[in-house]
């Protein structure tokens, strides 16, 4: 009779527990797989907070290598850096404004970037450091 009503205790338990944990999850999950969302009312596929975001102010390319001097527009928190220095290599991953990889050769002058570096780059307001994604992004409002 004992083992009867301990078997009971432990499914009531059991299923208060579920019930519990389960009424404690939330509807508002990532809007896709990889967890990116668009983070302003522009359209963009990089997430909010990253190393730099900003207008491409030079570039310059050499043995199927870029070096981006990125500026940010205007201070933010979702930004770490101001300005940086960015090493973009053929590994790293680069998404257009569509989401679809693009090559290294379509980085120029002039575009509105968002860059996740390598270990956080280097630098307090200047960051210098490699690419690991990059997004290309609509020119801001």
């Amino acid at each position: 009779m004992k083992t009867n009503n301990l078997n009971l205790n432990h499914l009531f338990l059991t299923l208060l527990g579920m019930l519990l944990l389960a009424g404690c999850q939330t509807a508002t999950g990532p809007a896709n797989a990889s967890g990116e969302t668009e983070t302003r009312a522009y359209k963009s596929m990089a997430p909010e907070r990253v190393d730099i975001r900003g207008r491409v102010l030079a570039s310059h390319y050499s043995d199927g290598q870029v070096v981006l001097e990125v500026e940010a527009l205007a201070p933010s928190v979702d930004s770490r850096y101001q300005r940086a220095y960015v090493l973009v290599q053929p590994t790293a991953q680069k998404v257009g404004l569509e989401g679809q990889p693009i090559s290294i050769s379509e980085l120029h002058q002039g575009q509105n970037v968002a860059i996740l570096l390598r270990g956080g780059g280097r630098g307090t307001i200047v960051g210098v450091g490699v690419a690991r994604k990059l997004w290309v992004e609509e020119p801001f409002p």
